[in-house]
C-alpha cells in the first residue's frame, strides 16, 4: 500500500555514528520521534496552554478556522488531535500537515531538529542519484538566482533592466525581498558563470539552459535579456525562473514572459507563486487571493495584500484547487476584466464549485490588471473589492445573464448553461450543496424549482450515456479515490457502523495491550476487516509483530506515513483511553486467572471481540450460501445431495442465530 513504508525493507546502513549503523528504518523512525518533544514541536508555531497539571496542552487549531481552543497535544503519548477538525497524529504527521510536504521530508526535517544524522534506508542506488541529482539541482538555482539579483543590483549592462523595474513602481526592499534579477542580453551568459562549478547537462536540467537549434550543437542560455523572477515551492526552496523581456530588446519573436520548462523540482502546474511568504497571512486571515501571475502578486505584496499568490500564466488546476483548501476557507480569485479574464474565471468556477471552500471572483473594472489597479487607485479600494467580491455561482449566474440576456428564451440559454455546469462537476449529484444552487438559480430565472430539478436529471442521463462509451483517465480516478478514502476515514470517526466499532474495538485492545496480538493473529485476517483503513492499521500491526516487534501504540503511528492514518490510529488510541480500556482489560484477567494465558491476555473482553468477529463472518457466509441455495432450486428438478448439505448448514446457523438470541439479555 501507498500509506505505509514497507516493513519488510529493514536495511541497515553504516553511518557515521556506530549506534545507527545497524537500525532499521522503522527504528531510525522511532528514534527521531523519540528525540522530539511534541509539545515543544508544536509551540514553535502555536500557543499551547497546560491543562490539567500539564498532563494536556490546548491551543488554536492551524488546520481550520478555531475560535475556541479544540487542539489538545497529549506529551505522554506524544500525540495532537483536533476535536473539531480531526486532524491528530504525531510529530511526523503535524509537520506533514503543516509544512505540507511529504514524509521523507518531514524525517529529514525533525532528524535534522533533533541532532540525528540519518542514514540512507531508502531503496538502493538509483534511488540515491535521484536525491544526489535534485540537490544539485537545487544548488544550482540557488547559485543562478544569486548571480541574476547581484547583476541586475551591481551590473553595467544591467541599468535598463533596473530602469524598467522602476518605471513598473517596484522598490528596492521589494526587488531585494523577492531576489529578482536580470539575465544579460548575452545567448552564454550563465553558461560562462558556470565554469567549473556546473556543467552545461547540469544547467539545462534545472531550465537554465537548453540544447542550440540545429545544426549548431551545444548549449545555451534559456533566458536572456530577461528580468527574472524566482520561483520558490512552499520551504522557500528555488525550482525556477519566469523572465519578462525588456520592452526595448533586440530579441523579436519570443514570448514577453516565459516560465521555466518543467523539471524534476518544478512542475508548473503543481506551483502556486508566493505561497512560500503569503503562507502565514492566508492561515490569519483564512482568505488566499490569487491573481494570474507572479507581476500581479509581488506588486499586491508590496502594496500590503500579503495573502496574494498567483498561478504561473496557467488555468488553475485540481492541483492548485487542494493546495490552497490546506490553509484557506475562502478563495478570492481576481482576474482582469477584459473578456479574456472574464472567460478564465468561468473556467475556474467548475473547478471548485463541488469543493469545501468559500469561492470568490473578482473582476476588475476598466479591463485593469491588479498591478495596473493598484498603481491607480491604492490597495484601500482593491482591499475593499475583495471583500464585496461575489461568490463563484453569483458571478456564474450574473456572467450567464449577462451572456444570454433577460428574455424567456435568454433564460432558457442561462438555466441549461448553469445546469450543464452542475454535471460536469464530480461529487455535486444529490448533494446539499446542489439542492441549494438549484434553488438559487430557480429564484434569479424566475423558473420553477421543480422545473429545473427535471431538466438536471434528463441533462445528467444525458451526459450519463454519453460516457459509459468513454474511458476515466487514470489520474482522475486516482484523485477520485484518495478524495473517497479520506471521507471514508472522517466518516469512520464521526459516525461510525457497528462493523467499523467492532474493527476498532479490536484495534484498541491492540494499542492498549499490545501482546493479545498473538491470540488476534490466530483468529483474524486481515481480511475479516471489512474497513480499508482499519484493515490497514491491523496490518501494520501484523507485520510488527511478525518482525519480532510488538504493535505498540508508538511503533504502529512510526510504521505509518499517511497523516489520515496516523490521525485514525491516534483517535482509535484516544477511544481506548475515554472507556479506561486498560483497567477493564486487567480487570478481565484478575477476576478469572484461568481465562488467561501465560502472558496474561486477557481472556474476557478479547474473546468476546473475537466471538463477535466469527459471528460477523459466519453471517457473511450464510448470505453468499443464500445465494448458492436460490441458484441450486432454480436449476435442480429435485434434492440433490449438493443441495441438501446447503440446506442443512442453513439450518444450523439458523439454530445458532436462535440460541445466540435467546442467551443475549
Amino acid at each position: 500500500m501507498l500509506w505505509t513504508l514497507s516493513l519488510s525493507l529493514r536495511r541497515s546502513v553504516l553511518v557515521k555514528d556506530r549506534s545507527l549503523a545497524m537500525l532499521p528504518a522503522v527504528d531510525i523512525k522511532e528514534l527521531v520521534r523519540s528525540k522530539t518533544d511534541i509539545v515543544a514541536l508544536i509551540g514553535e508555531t502555536l500557543a499551547l496552554q497546560p491543562r490539567h497539571g500539564g498532563r494536556l496542552y490546548v491551543g488554536l487549531c492551524p488546520f481550520h478556522e478555531d475560535h475556541n481552543p479544540s487542539f489538545n497535544v497529549n506529551p505522554e503519548r506524544q500525540t495532537y488531535r483536533c476535536w473539531v477538525c480531526q486532524k491528530g497524529g504525531d510529530c511526523y504527521s503535524y509537520i506533514m500537515e503543516y509544512e505540507h510536504i511529504g514524509f521523507r521530508e518531514a524525517l529529514e526535517m525533525l532528524a535534522q531538529r533533533a541532532g540525528v544524522e540519518l542514514p540512507k534506508f531508502g531503496s538502493g542506488g538509483d534511488d540515491r542519484s535521484q536525491r544526489d541529482e535534485k540537490a544539485t539541482l537545487y544548488e544550482a538555482l540557488t547559485w543562478a538566482q544569486q548571480e541574476f539579483h547581484r547583476f541586475l543590483q551591481q551590473g553595467h549592462e544591467a541599468a535598463r533592466a533596473r530602469d524598467y523595474l522602476k518605471s513598473r513602481h517596484f522598490r528596492e526592499e521589494t526587488i531585494r525581498d523577492y531576489q529578482l534579477g536580470y539575465a544579460a542580453d548575452g545567448w552564454d551568459w550563465l553558461l560562462q558563470r558556470a565554469r567549473n562549478r556546473f556543467s552545461p547537462e547540469q544547467l539545462a536540467k534545472a531550465g537554465l539552459a537548453k540544447p542550440q537549434d540545429p545544426p549548431r550543437t551545444g548549449h545555451r542560455d534559456a533566458y536572456v535579456d530577461r528580468v527574472m523572477f524566482p520561483i520558490h515551492d512552499e520551504r522557500g526552496r528555488v525550482i525556477s525562473f519566469g523572465g519578462r523581456i525588456l520592452p526595448d530588446s533586440r530579441i523579436t519573436n519570443t514570448g514577453k514572459y516565459i516560465n521555466g520548462t518543467d523539471t524534476p523540482v518544478f512542475h508548473k502546474s503543481q506551483v502556486i507563486f508566493g505561497l512560500d511568504k503569503a503562507r502565514e497571512a492566508i492561515r490569519k486571515t483564512g482568505t488566499a487571493v490569487v491573481t494570474e501571475g507572479y507581476v500581479d502578486c509581488i506588486k499586491a505584496h508590496q502594496a500590503g495584500v500579503l495573502n496574494a499568490v498567483g498561478t504561473l500564466g496557467t488555468a488553475l488546476t485540481e492541483t492548485h484547487v487542494s493546495i490552497l483548501k490546506r490553509s484557506a476557507r475562502r478563495v478570492v480569485l481576481v482576474y482582469d476584466g477584459d473578456s479574456a479574464g472574464q472567460m478564465a474565471a468561468v473556467r475556474a468556477v467548475e473547478k471548485f464549485l463541488a469543493q469545501d471552500v468559500d469561492l470568490r471572483i473578482l473582476t476588475l473594472p476598466d479591463e485593469l490588471d491588479p498591478d495596473e489597479f493598484l498603481d491607480a487607485h491604492g490597495v484601500a479600494e482593491f482591499e475593499q473589492l475583495i471583500e464585496q467580491a461575489p461568490e463563484a455561482w453569483e458571478f456564474q449566474v450574473r456572467h450567464a445573464l449577462q451572456m444570454h440576456g433577460a428574455s424567456v428564451d435568454g433564460r432558457l440559454q442561462a438555466l441549461e448553461e448553469l445546469l450543464g455546469l452542475l454535471t460536469i462537476v464530480p461529487g455535486m449529484s444529490g448533494s446539499v450543496r446542489e439542492n441549494l444552487l438549484i434553488a438559487r438559480i430557480s429564484q434569479r430565472l424566475g423558473i420553477q424549482e421543480e422545473v429545473s430539478r427535471n431538466r438536471l436529471r434528463e441533462l445528467r442521463n444525458e451526459r450519463t450515456a454519453g460516457a459509459r462509451r468513454k474511458v476515466p483517465a487514470v489520474g482522475a480516478a486516482t484523485a477520485d479515490h484518495q478524495t473517497s478514502r479520506r471521507e471514508a476515514i472522517v466518516s469512520l470517526q464521526q459516525r461510525p457502523q457497528k462493523d467499523d466499532l467492532l474493527e476498532t474495538e479490536i484495534l484498541q485492545v491492540l494499542f492498549t495491550a499490545p501482546h493479545t496480538i498473538e491470540r488476534v493473529r490466530q483468529e483474524v485476517g486481515t481480511d475479516d476487516f471489512q474497513n480499508e483503513a482499519t484493515r490497514e492499521l491491523l496490518a501494520i500491526s501484523f507485520d510488527l509483530w511478525e518482525q519480532g516487534d510488538l504493535p505498540e501504540f508508538h511503533r504502529v503511528l512510526s510504521a505509518l506515513e499517511c497523516p489520515l492514518l496516523k490521525s485514525l490510529a491516534v483517535w482509535i488510541d484516544e477511544q481506548a483511553t475515554a472507556r479506561k480500556l486498560a483497567d477493564q482489560l486487567a480487570q478481565d484477567v484478575a477476576a478469572n486467572s484461568l481465562g488467561a494465558s501465560s502472558t496474561g491476555v486477557s481472556r474476557g473482553l478479547v474473546e468476546q471481540l473475537l466471538v463477535d468477529l466469527k459471528w460477523r463472518r459466519e453471517v457473511q457466509r450464510q448470505q453468499e450460501l443464500r445465494g448458492q441455495v436460490a441458484e441450486q432450486l432454480q436449476n435442480s428438478s429435485g434434492l440433490n445431495p449438493e443441495l441438501r448439505e446447503l440446506l442443512e448448514r442453513q439450518t444450523s446457523f439458523h439454530q445458532q442465530r436462535v440460541a445466540k438470541k435467546v442467551a443475549t439479555p
